[in-house]
């Protein structure tokens, strides 16, 4: 039933993102989350209970729904609430139509945000690994929890995911704690998807990425993960355009940008065979 649910949170993410009403939605929730009570964000207390009740909450009323159809309209529903905000392959679009218009402005703004969340541990933070960054927040890290826990490991993610980027002083200890959370939850399926995006793409490149990566002795271990995810996923896309023009480096960003799009689609393809394969697994035991 999982593997239903996901399709169908695929599909009305893909039938509500050109018209942006889930993103308004979502966005004005986290706002309103945000500017709420403010001394709430300097707890660490408070953290743990931002995540705990929510999934409490979702796993109770998953249980509580017998009908199965219900029930299957309930994960899909709530696994659709967690993507996003929106579809990386429309801000890809909406910045490479700002590249083809000269908007150098629209092209600094949009690049910015698909900058923003966790950070490698290295300095490098190239607009390609924060792409491969932003797919794995977006989508792929909320439907591995969803594979392992149903609509509350969905929840638990998305909420982990965005604690961080609510809590205004990052040095406190309440910042410390979300990041910790968010890095614990994300250290295998980052990885996963990491290997994901290696089998979408130049394999062999990124084993060399990832064996270069692990000789790291003085990483931490908390963005290291997203240096593995960026790097490895990079690495990944060391193709040969059609014609022979060499490497994905010596190509236009634009045409790189498309081969991200396409790169994240082939990945999630192979994520929903991954999932079709342990749904038989589990009918046929």
């Amino acid at each position: 039933m999982n593997l239903l649910a996901i399709v169908l949170a695929l599909i009305a993410e893909r039938l509500s993102s050109p018209h942006r009403h889930a993103e308004v939605a979502r966005t004005q929730v986290w706002q309103t989350l945000r500017n709420t009570l403010p001394g709430l964000w300097t707890s660490a207390a408070a953290i743990v209970a931002l995540i705990l009740l929510p999934v409490v909450l979702v796993e109770a009323l998953h249980r509580a729904i017998t009908p199965m159809p219900l029930r299957l309209l309930f994960d899909a529903a709530l696994l659709f609430v967690c993507l996003g905000p929106r579809d990386l392959s429309d801000d890809i679009k909406l910045l490479r139509a700002a590249r083809a218009q000269a908007d150098s402005a629209a092209v600094t703004r949009i690049s910015a945000q698909l900058q923003m969340g966790p950070e490698p541990d290295t300095d490098h933070r190239s607009l390609i690994g924060a792409l491969f960054i932003q797919s794995h927040e977006r989508l792929f890290g909320m439907l591995w929890w969803f594979l392992l826990g149903g609509p509350a490991g969905a929840v638990l993610y998305r909420i982990a995911s965005r604690l961080p980027c609510l809590i205004a002083d990052t040095a406190s200890p309440a910042a410390r704690l979300a990041r910790q959370i968010h890095a614990v939850l994300a250290w295998l399926p980052a990885r996963l998807t990491a290997a994901l995006f290696a089998l979408a793409g130049s394999m062999d490149d990124a084993a060399r990425a990832w064996r270069r990566l692990r000789l790291d002795p003085h990483a931490d271990w908390q963005r290291r993960t997203w240096t593995v995810l960026a790097e490895v996923a990079a690495a990944a896309l060391d193709w040969e355009d059609s014609s022979g023009g060499g490497a994905a480096e010596n190509l236009s960003l634009d045409a790189v940008l498309h081969e991200v799009q396409r790169m994240q689609a082939r990945t999630l393809l192979i994520l929903l065979a991954v999932a079709a394969l342990l749904s038989a697994g589990t009918f046929i035991a």
